[in-house]
């Protein structure tokens, strides 16, 4: 592809799905990262999650992102190794005329749940130049196990595979994080996520495995007591006027969201949890 050819195709992306151009950059670059990583020895260290795996599951229409999430298994995470590894993944060359160089490394906050370190790279072809984030952590148990995803590029449609979490896995840690922070959550891609699943993939849960992996994420964060209390938690969400004014502006921002109340989200949630409850008693 030349560059002539990806801004004529970013401009059209952008303008079909109301992104900016720099936000279909972006994912171009990610794009040319993944298949990198699944041509590359480490293909099966790297697990994909968080918002570009997101994105490219509810569609690009419905979900955006500005960095990538993976977490690791298998090797040693320590930044040393890391950029060892990285690299060596970069510098594969797929003839698509695409360079990358990490040019800082910063710890992620102390308040996110997976940790790690965010790694800033920049993403070179012909003129253009994208800055990117990567976001490595490791420990996160994926329940019953990783998925071969099959990722399609929204440039060529081409397939690229590459191991991801699982639904039940993503639902159960946005589920703890909501419940763990409660009115604090300012986060409210976390709301809209669980309300797409919920709304519009609900045949695609399996609840078993749900139940199980939420379970482990429970144990592993020491978060069981917030669980116990999610009805609660949940209805003061609610009533909470700083995060229904965050929903509004979030709302608004995002045309995929709009229209959702945030009323419904969370009453979404409890009746899943509720249904959820009474087939594990049963």
């Amino acid at each position: 592809m030349k560059y002539i050819d990806l801004f004529e195709k970013s401009k059209q992306i952008a303008r079909d799905n109301n992104l900016t151009q720099l936000e279909v950059y972006q994912r171009f670059m990610f794009e040319r990262i993944l298949e990198r990583i699944s041509v590359s020895g480490y293909r099966d260290n790297f697990i994909l999650k968080g918002g570009l795996l997101l994105s490219a599951m509810l569609g690009i229409e419905s979900r955006t992102t500005r960095d990538m999430d993976v977490t690791i298994k298998g090797i040693d995470v320590s930044k040393e190794k890391m950029v060892n590894v990285l690299n060596q993944i970069l510098s594969i060359d797929l003839e698509d005329g695409v360079k990358f160089k990490i040019i800082n490394i910063t710890d992620i906050r102390e308040d996110d749940e997976y940790g790690g370190n965010k790694y800033h790279i920049i993403g070179k072809f012909d003129n253009l130049k994208v800055e990117l984030e990567i976001d490595i952590s490791t420990g996160d148990e994926v329940t019953p196990r990783e998925l071969k995803f099959e990722y399609i590029s929204i440039f060529d449609n081409k397939k690229i595979i590459i191991d991801s979490y699982n639904i039940e896995t993503i639902l159960a840690e946005k589920i703890e994080t909501i419940l763990r922070r409660g009115k604090y959550n300012t986060r409210m891609k976390d709301y809209y996520d669980v309300y797409f699943f919920l709304h519009n993939m609900k045949d695609e849960i399996n609840n078993a495995d749900f139940r199980s992996a939420l379970n482990n994420t429970l144990i592993k964060r020491e978060s069981l007591e917030y669980y116990k209390d999610y009805e609660i938690i949940l209805k003061e969400i609610s009533t909470y006027e700083r995060i229904n004014e965050k929903w509004n502006i979030y709302s608004k921002k995002n045309k995929y969201a709009n229209g959702i109340e945030f009323k419904n989200v969370i009453e979404l949630i409890i009746e899943f949890i509720a249904r959820i409850e009474e087939k594990s008693i049963v």
